[in-house]
């Protein structure tokens, strides 16, 4: 395991574990850690041997805290202008990573921790875990993304809830509501249920990973007919190449198939994101 700038980093085959750890804090975010933590998520979601990363934070009492406010503090409308935009560069960046990005709730995901959960692919939670956007009882507003992600995830009415209150969720309201696809699990159990779903996932066809977050995430942004038919582009594109005869022949041979990795496949789907 390596160490640096508060993050803590190791590696379990092809499955990275990236632990926020500032515990004296609750995990708390400064602009510097979320850099770092988005350039982690670049560097091995390019390396071609990462298959997905889970983000988790230290201890079993935050996941992240949220927004370090003795940073927002100090400053003005400018500065925080460009520290805002800094920080919702790096969580679009973890949002549109070639390969998973699972958030492990390990406990209280609040402000922008709850933001970094949005930003991932989906996640895992504690039973003891809670979220929430608890700015406006600070005269604030979520700025790293939270006012536009989480109503696309649990519809604008109960996101507005969420924030004009500052209630929190908790782990099985979280799952009624669809913020997590996975029943909560006991605290020490989170770990371990989050490494066998990303190493389920770990052993599934890199490019069709990739195009399969890319089409979620552009549908969004498109009408149904155009994302139907970008879809119908990748689906041709997936049963014209490398990775589907692999994964048909060893569907045939009764056999665990055994994919190549993302940085060396021979594929369009490089396309997907433009």
């Amino acid at each position: 395991m390596s160490t640096a700038n508060e993050l803590q980093v190791s590696t379990h085959g092809p499955i990275t574990v990236v632990t926020i750890s500032r515990p004296t804090v609750h995990n708390a975010l400064n602009s510097a850690l979320i850099q770092q933590l988005a350039a982690e998520v670049r560097d091995r979601s390019e390396d071609g041997h990462t298959r997905a990363i889970v983000i988790t934070g230290l201890g079993d009492k935050a996941f992240s805290a949220g927004a370090d406010l003795n940073e927002l503090a100090t400053l003005d409308a400018n500065a925080a202008y460009e520290v805002m935009r800094a920080g919702q560069t790096a969580f679009r960046l973890i949002e549109k990573s070639r390969i998973p990005v699972i958030a492990a709730v390990n406990g209280i995901a609040l402000g922008g921790g709850f933001e970094l959960v949005l930003a991932c692919s989906f996640s895992i939670v504690s039973r003891n875990a809670s979220m929430g956007l608890p700015e406006s009882g600070l005269g604030l507003i979520p700025g790293y993304g939270g006012t536009q992600r989480l109503q696309r995830r649990i519809g604008p009415s109960t996101a507005r809830f969420v924030m004009l209150t500052g209630r929190r969720v908790d782990a099985n309201r979280a799952y009624q509501i669809g913020l997590t696809p996975f029943p909560p699990t006991d605290p020490e159990l989170l770990m371990p249920v989050a490494l066998e779903v990303a190493e389920e996932i770990a052993h599934r066809g890199p490019v069709a990973t990739e195009t399969i977050l890319g089409l979620v995430d552009q549908g969004y942004e498109l009408a149904l007919d155009a994302a139907l038919a970008l879809e119908t582009h990748h689906a041709a594109l997936a049963i014209g190449g490398n990775e589907s005869t692999v994964g048909i022949q060893a569907f045939h041979d009764r056999q665990r198939p055994q994919f190549a990795a993302l940085a060396t496949t021979t594929t369009t789907s490089d396309d997907r994101r433009n």
